[in-house]
């Protein structure tokens, strides 16, 4: 089967990141469902880490050996600004959301998707259908930059707690 850049390659702007409100039983595939997208998103991405472990002896013949420890990951977005509406507040997070969630200290399950709406300009939530991550998450940083004569911005930065997953 030949390559084909129209088939393989996905679009930045076809990935998108959807947060979920979490209860007490942590985040579960079933909940991609009440999943809303962040809101205004400009880029979003998850880099995933693993520490190693130094098992370095003679035998390695002059050379470092190591084995994999710990892993960590975080998820980003940077996002333009905006207030929380009425229609926002039902179909996406804001950062009034997001402050909220980080001022009360409560971890929210994320999930690193294409979109079901092939309507540009529209959201129709995370298509499961096609490779996706998703996982549970603290957030771990928030910020708002108000440049003079620019958009305000604000940038998310979110903590793996426990391995990420794929679908």
């Amino acid at each position: 089967m030949a390559w084909s850049v129209n088939n393989d390659l996905i679009k930045g702007n076809d990935m998108w990141l959807y947060l979920v409100e979490l209860g007490d039983s942590g985040m579960t595939s079933g909940m991609v469902s009440d999943a809303k997208v962040v809101a205004y998103s400009q880029s979003c991405s998850l880099e995933i880490n693993a520490d190693t472990l130094d098992v370095t002896s003679k035998l390695s013949c002059r050379w470092n050996a190591s084995l994999p420890g710990n892993g960590s990951y975080t998820v980003t977005s940077d996002n333009l600004y905006c207030l929380q509406s009425a229609a926002a507040a039902n179909s996406a997070f804001t950062v009034d959301d997001l402050f909220e969630s980080m001022v009360e200290g409560k971890n929210v399950g994320w999930i690193l998707a294409q979109d079901t709406s092939e309507e540009c300009g529209t959201v129709g939530g995370p298509d499961t259908s096609k490779p996706h991550y998703w996982g549970e998450a603290s957030i771990t940083s928030l910020s708002i930059t108000a440049q003079n004569n620019e958009v305000a911005t604000s940038s998310l930065t979110l903590t793996g707690s426990g391995a990420p997953n794929k679908g």
